[in-house]
């Protein structure tokens, strides 16, 4: 189980006008809204909740192998500590918890779900080069025989001369900003 979620807050903040009637009604809980609105900053709040959301869906699916499906308010978001450029929290769907763990600064936040080997957040477009050149170095494998495919559910799975190396990971892009995460630990 493993997922992550980037996001540009400059392009957030161009991107979404997160005050309009209903948004934050339609997207969290009503617990989550009163975070969002007591907060110094209610932006920033809501976009660590949304990344949070994001990361533990993107864990959900791949874990349960489920269809694409959008429903934001499942997914029930705490935050536990928040210091000055990180926020430990959960995240519960159906029950079942997962733990996250987000980075932050001005310009960008980035949360990862599950037991990640390896984050790396970029601000090139070339994240997919850079996760299969790491996987390459990891295995000892050579680079151009690893590829990324979809399942049908639109899950992402990497394959070395065509057979599925069972390796969960997990691509994320928003703007500047680019990240992957994915674990070496398949038990």
């Amino acid at each position: 189980m493993i997922g992550n979620d980037i996001i540009d807050l400059k392009l957030a903040n161009i991107q979404s006008n997160w005050q309009r009637k209903g948004f934050l009604q339609k997207l969290f809980t009503a617990e989550e809204q009163k975070f969002i609105s007591n907060a110094v900053d209610s932006e920033f709040n809501l976009w660590l909740l949304w990344s949070m959301k994001e990361a533990v869906y993107k864990s959900v699916q791949r874990k349960y192998k489920l269809n694409r499906f959008f429903d934001p308010k499942q997914f029930g978001c705490k935050v536990f500590q928040l210091y000055n450029d990180e926020a430990r929290g959960a995240v519960c769907f159906k029950n079942e918890f997962f733990e996250t763990t987000s980075i932050y600064s001005s310009a960008k936040v980035h949360t990862y779900a599950a037991n990640t080997e390896f984050t790396f957040v970029s601000e090139s477009e070339n994240t997919r080069f850079r996760f299969l050149a790491k996987i390459s170095e990891q295995l000892e494998i050579p680079l151009e025989s690893l590829n990324i495919s979809k399942n049908k559910q639109g899950i992402p799975f990497l394959t070395y001369g065509g057979d599925n190396l069972q390796i969960p990971f997990s691509l994320s892009h928003h703007g500047r900003y680019s990240a992957y995460a994915f674990s070496l630990n398949l038990s």
